[in-house]
């Protein structure tokens, strides 16, 4: 059996999904480094809320095109994780790699919306 191989259009929006999955990933890392009681665990809290529902619209997206996510990538379990902090970053740390890894997911969302010829994945990817 060979895995079909998506559209541009698709692939666009997996490499999203994709992106997607490994910053939920490593701000779930942040807010596990970030005490509890600080101002910032909240903020995080709510970006991988945030996070988590963008993920669910590019997965259901890409299901109603189709085409299985997981066929093209793997899923959160499958990926390494990455040691962003061997010890207790510090909040501008924090923010700052959390801000880098945001930049370059709105930057793989531009150039996605791009490649879409669906107007329900463009407005999908809009939500992200």
């Amino acid at each position: 059996m060979t895995t079909p191989v998506p559209d541009d259009s698709a692939a666009a929006l997996n490499r999203v999904l994709s992106e997607v999955i490994d910053v939920i990933q490593e701000v779930k890392q942040a807010d596990w480094k970030v005490p509890k009681t600080h101002e910032l665990h909240g903020k995080l809290d709510q970006l991988l809320s945030d996070l988590v529902r963008w993920k669910t619209l590019l997965g259901d997206r890409d299901q109603a095109l189709g085409v299985s996510p997981l066929s093209f990538m793997p899923s959160a379990e499958g990926r390494k994780p990455l040691n962003l902090w061997p010890g207790s970053p510090t909040d501008e740390e924090v923010l700052a790699l959390v801000d880098e890894h945001l930049s370059r997911l709105e930057d793989h969302v531009s150039v996605a919306r791009e490649e879409q010829l669906d107007e329900r994945s463009r407005m999908t990817l809009a939500e992200v």
